[in-house]
């Protein structure tokens, strides 16, 4: 599924990409002129709406600095794959299919462990913040809960090392990414466990602590119920499956206007059908709601 219409300037986008995928590699180009054309190239896929050669594009990306770190484990080429991974979430975001950043997420992990470990914080903190807000978009909430608590830690790290605000300008507040935490917990099965509270009241303070929870219960209050079948381990098990069979269902089209009520109606047969699995959708479990 691509949005550009003119097949002409489809395929000279996509020739581009090679261009531009030549030239990073090149050693003859210096890292501004890389850099400089690289953006230039992601701010026209981004005008166009082209997310299915910025899939494909920064997959590419992915898998060739994954190589170089696999041969040559430095920080930079982790820094460089795990930079590359957000540029390929924010394509598939873009395209209505989250989901199938999974497998590239994943991995990307051992890229994350390094810079954990060599405390390059700021770039941990980036990477696990979009990540998190990535899977909580495909509501896989317990990936989301796994980075952001990452990001979380690298929160804490910073903070500990005097650093109050980013080179962006964004401020620290261990507040801020504790809710995070707290608002993904809520949505898995095991919720709020008592290693998690005391890990953030420890952080936190008490009080603290205590209105982050509550602050967060009232934002969940306020979102639609959805079925609880999917905290089960057996949905959780075909989560990806299941949603390239809808996917395949909807023949590829997403994000149109009543789209979510398709796709659920594809989703409710097809664990149905193919799984056994009794699912109510949102518009059933909230009925005063308007959905589109």
């Amino acid at each position: 599924m691509h949005y550009i219409k003119d097949e002409t300037k489809y395929e000279a986008l996509r020739a581009r990409g090679e261009e531009v995928e030549q030239l990073l590699q090149s050693l003859d180009i210096s890292e501004q002129d890389k850099q400089t054309a690289l953006m230039e190239y992601l701010n026209e896929l981004n005008a166009e709406r082209a997310a299915e050669l910025g899939v494909e594009f920064s997959r590419k990306i992915v898998e060739r600095v994954g190589n170089a770190l696999e041969a040559h484990p430095t920080a930079d080429l982790a820094v460089d794959q795990l930079y590359a991974c957000l540029l390929l979430q924010q394509f598939h975001l873009m395209q209505f299919d989250p989901w199938r950043a999974h497998p590239v997420v994943e991995s990307c992990r051992p890229a994350l462990t390094m810079l954990e470990a060599d405390s390059r914080w700021s770039d941990c903190l980036r990477y696990c913040q979009d990540t998190a807000e990535m899977y909580a978009e495909a509501h896989w909430w317990p990936e989301a809960l796994e980075y952001a608590k990452h990001a979380h830690i690298s929160t804490r790290a910073l903070i500990k090392q005097g650093v109050k605000v980013l080179e962006n300008g964004e401020l620290l507040d261990l507040r801020d990414s504790a809710f995070s935490v707290v608002t993904c917990a809520l949505n898995t099965a095991e919720g709020m466990t008592g290693a998690l509270e005391a890990e953030l009241t420890a952080d936190l303070g008490a009080e603290d602590y205590a209105a982050v929870l509550e602050e967060a219960h009232e934002a969940r209050d306020g979102e639609p119920v959805f079925d609880e079948v999917e905290l089960t381990p057996e949905y959780l098990a075909i989560r990806y499956e299941l949603e390239e069979k809808i996917d395949e269902a909807l023949e590829h089209e997403r994000g149109y206007y009543d789209y979510c009520k398709e796709y659920w109606m594809a989703k409710r047969m097809i664990l149905r059908s193919d799984y056994g699995i009794r699912w109510k959708s949102p518009a059933v479990l909230n009925p005063n709601e308007e959905f589109h």
